[in-house]
């Protein structure tokens, strides 16, 4: 992941910028101007175009509300009937979202395709190159947070940061006894395996163990197209070899790469 010299002179991953074309002609790229996209709005790959090259560091991006990509991922174990996600609870000392539970995130480098994106990701974050398999959760949307605003950043009043990023939520299994060789950086307090329930009850009752609320929104978001892939997994576990076969070449099997 290529990288440059960020505002308080340390190395930040460099991040390309997009636009969004939105109907009727309008564009937006960055923060000033997205008022009248939606948090959480789906978006079309035809509707989304790299910004002539242009590439900033990612604090840059997030200084101003520069579009990025970005992507968050579902890392799943277990039969898909008893099926259990991986939270990760940040450290007390990274600035955004210190001690805040949530799933495993990466910004996309420049050109940088989502699945490579994932793939990269699951390296860096959790230590591991053995993925046994992953696919796209429905389409991309559009992750809209000024933490300021919306809480994050510690209470801290000398930072700020507009997040503006297309988002792709995948889900990945990884290959068996990878998940007994996890290893985390820094930025990582804890980590643990919850069911999709035990999700769906923090997202309701312990609101302040996430983030904020644009995170919890993102998470709701989440869960079900996760909880509808372990449906598709164990439908999937029902039908025979031939089967099975037969709806991915008549393309019932829709677990599709999807690339900008």
């Amino acid at each position: 992941h290529a990288s440059a010299v960020g505002r308080e002179g340390t190395q930040e991953p460099l991040v390309e910028l997009y636009q969004l074309s939105l109907p009727g002609g309008a564009v937006v790229r960055e923060w000033v101007g997205s008022e009248a996209v939606a948090h959480l709005r789906p978006i079309p790959a035809d509707s989304l175009a790299p910004n002539a090259g242009a590439m900033v560091p990612i604090g840059a991006a997030h200084d101003r509300g520069l579009l990025h990509r970005g992507v968050w991922i579902g890392v799943l174990r277990g039969p898909a009937t008893e099926a259990e996600l991986l939270l990760l609870q940040r450290s007390d000392r990274v600035v955004t979202c210190p001690t805040a539970w949530g799933l495993v995130g990466e910004h996309s480098a420049p050109s940088e395709a989502w699945e490579s994106t994932v793939r990269r990701a699951v390296r860096e974050e959790l230590g591991v190159v053995d993925i046994a398999s992953l696919g796209p959760l429905g389409v991309p949307v559009l992750f809209k947070s000024n933490y300021s605003r919306d809480g994050g950043l510690g209470g801290r009043r000398d930072r700020t940061k507009l997040d503006l990023q297309v988002t792709a939520l995948y889900w990945v299994r990884l290959a068996e006894g990878a998940e007994t060789r996890l290893r985390f950086d820094a930025e990582v307090a804890r980590w643990r395996w919850a069911s999709t329930e035990a999700v769906r009850a923090m997202l309701a009752r312990e609101r302040s163990r996430l983030c904020n609320d644009k995170i919890r929104t993102l998470l709701d978001h989440a869960v079900p197209l996760l909880e509808a892939h372990l449906a598709e997994e164990a439908a999937g576990r029902r039908l025979g070899p031939g089967e099975r076969r037969r709806r991915r070449y008549s393309g019932e099997d829709r677990s599709r790469r999807l690339d900008v």
